[in-house]
C-alpha cells in the first residue's frame, strides 16, 4: 500500500512538471524566478474616526455643530499592505537583458475590492542594455517621486508623487554615468477606476500622455545604502476633452483642456555613511512641483481637484496646483534611523468655485500640510519595527453641514472648514 501511494505521488508530480520541464528546454532554461514579498502589520490610533491610510483630515467639529467623526477617535488594526512578489530573469534579446515583475497587496481599495481583497500593484517588463532602460507595463511613474521613502503608512502623503501605479512605456538613456534622460507615454487615466479606461474625459481626448525626465546622479559626494547625490526636472504633459450633456441643444459640450506638470526632486547625503556603516549619515530628499489639471490621476489622493464647468456649461476649467515634500533623514545607528517628514498642497481655485460651483463645491478641499515624525529599527535582514506620528491639517473650501446621519446640531448650522487629525502608528515588516 506504501508502495502504491509513492508511486501515485511520482506519477502526480511527473504530470506537473511536465510542461514545467518542456518549457523550460524551449528557452534553453535560462528563466530565473524569485519570490518576494513582505508581511506587514499595522497598529494605531487616530483623533478622528479613520481607517488606516487617511488621506486627509474631516472637518472639526463647531460650537454649533457636531461632526461624529471628530468627536470620536478610533483604533486600528491590519495587515492588508501585505505584499507578494515574482521577479522574473529571461534571456538575452537584441543584446538587452530582460526581466519582468509582478506584484500585488491586499489593500484592494484602487480595484474596487474589499479592504484584504488582493490587487496588482506592478505588471511591468523591462530591457535593459548597458546604456538603456526600456520599461513596459504597469508600475509608478518614471518621475517625480522622492528617492528615499520614511512614512509608515502606504498613503500617508500624496505630496511624495507616490499616488496611483498606471500602464506606460518608458525609455531612459544614460548619456553619461551621471546624466541621463527619460521620454515615455503615459496611461491618460486612472486605470483602477470603475471606467477602465473608457468613458473617462483623460481617455476620451485620443492621446496617451507624455513623460519626462532629466536627472543627475553623482556618487563622488558618497553614499547613504543605495542613494547618493541626485537632483531631476521631469513631468507630464497631455490633455483632457471634457464633456456634459446640453439638454437645449440634445447634444454633448466638450471642451479640450490641457494637463501639465513639472516636478523637480532631489537626494543630498549631507554626511554620507563610512565604510558601508550608515551610522551618523544624514540626508535631505524631497521634490516640489507645480501643475494644471493633473488630480484626476490621484496622484494626489482621492479628494484631488480637476477640471469644472464654468457658468453655463460650455467653457471649462482648471485650477493649478503646488506643492511639495521633504524628508530629513538621521542615522542613529547603521540599522536604527529617524525621518522628519512635511508635505504641502494647495489649489488655486476661484471663490465661485469653492463656494458656489456644483463640480467641486464647499466639500472639496483646496490645501493641505501634513507633518510626521517616524523611527525605524532593522532588528535583522528581514524583520524591521517602526513608529511614526503623523498629522493632517486640511483646509476645505467653505464650511459646511456634512451628512446628518454623521452630524448634529442647531437647524442650519455648520462644521468649521478645516480639519486637523493626529495619528500614532506602530508596524512591523517581515521580509522574504
Amino acid at each position: 500500500m506504501k508502495h502504491s501511494a509513492k508511486a501515485t505521488l511520482a506519477a502526480l508530480a511527473l504530470l506537473i512538471a511536465a510542461p514545467v520541464i518542456s518549457n523550460a528546454g524551449e528557452v534553453n532554461s535560462r528563466y530565473d524566478v524569485t519570490i518576494g514579498g513582505f508581511i506587514k502589520y499595522d497598529l494605531g490610533y487616530s483623533t478622528q474616526d479613520s481607517h488606516s491610510d487617511p488621506a486627509v483630515a474631516l472637518r472639526d467639529s463647531s460650537s454649533v455643530r457636531k461632526n461624529l467623526y471628530d468627536e470620536y477617535g478610533n483604533t486600528f488594526m491590519s495587515s492588508g499592505e501585505t505584499r507578494l512578489n515574482f521577479l522574473i530573469k529571461g534571456p538575452d534579446v537584441w543584446g538587452a537583458k530582460t526581466s519582468g515583475f509582478v506584484e500585488g497587496d491586499f489593500r484592494g481599495t484602487t480595484t474596487g475590492n474589499a479592504y484584504g481583497g488582493f490587487q496588482l500593484r506592478h505588471a511591468w517588463m523591462k530591457l535593459n542594455w548597458p546604456a538603456a532602460e526600456l520599461t513596459i507595463g504597469q508600475t509608478w511613474q518614471q518621475f517625480g517621486m522622492i528617492y528615499d521613502r520614511g512614512a509608515l503608512g502606504d498613503s500617508d502623503f500624496y505630496m511624495d508623487m507616490k499616488g496611483v501605479r498606471s500602464p506606460q512605456v518608458a525609455l531612459r538613456y544614460n548619456f553619461t554615468k551621471n546624466l541621463n534622460m527619460m521620454l515615455g507615454i503615459y496611461s491618460p487615466t486612472e486605470w483602477s477606476g470603475s471606467t477602465r479606461q473608457y468613458n473617462d474625459d483623460y481617455a476620451r481626448n485620443g492621446l496617451p500622455f507624455g513623460e519626462y525626465e532629466l536627472e543627475y546622479k553623482n556618487e563622488n559626494c558618497g553614499r547613504i545604502g543605495p542613494q547618493m547625490l541626485r537632483f531631476a526636472v521631469g513631468g507630464i504633459v497631455g490633455r483632457e476633452k471634457k464633456t456634459v450633456a446640453n439638454t437645449t441643444t440634445k447634444r454633448y459640450n466638450d471642451d479640450t483642456i490641457p494637463v501639465w506638470q513639472t516636478v523637480f526632486r532631489y537626494y543630498v547625503p549631507f554626511i554620507p555613511e563610512k565604510q558601508g556603516n550608515k551610522k551618523g549619515a544624514l540626508a535631505l530628499n524631497g521634490n516640489a512641483f507645480i501643475g494644471q489639471n493633473f488630480g484626476g490621476i490621484k496622484w494626489l489622493g482621492d479628494g484631488s481637484v480637476g477640471s469644472y464647468w464654468r457658468p453655463g456649461n460650455t467653457e471649462a476649467a482648471s485650477p493649478t496646483s503646488f506643492g511639495g515634500f521633504a524628508q530629513l533623514t538621521y542615522y542613529f545607528a547603521n540599522n536604527v534611523w529617524a525621518n522628519l517628514m512635511y508635505g504641502y498642497l494647495q489649489y488655486n481655485t476661484s471663490d465661485w468655485a469653492r463656494t458656489t460651483s456644483t463640480a467641486l463645491g464647499v466639500d472639496g478641499f483646496n490645501k493641505q500640510n501634513t507633518y510626521a515624525v517616524s523611527v525605524l529599527y532593522d532588528a535583522s535582514p528581514n524583520l524591521r519595527f517602526g513608529a511614526q506620528w503623523l498629522r493632517n491639517a486640511t483646509r476645505w473650501n467653505d464650511a459646511g453641514a456634512g451628512s446628518s446621519s454623521t452630524t448634529v446640531g442647531t437647524t442650519g448650522s455648520k462644521l468649521e472648514a478645516t480639519g486637523t487629525m493626529d495619528q500614532y502608528r506602530v508596524a512591523a515588516w517581515y521580509f522574504f
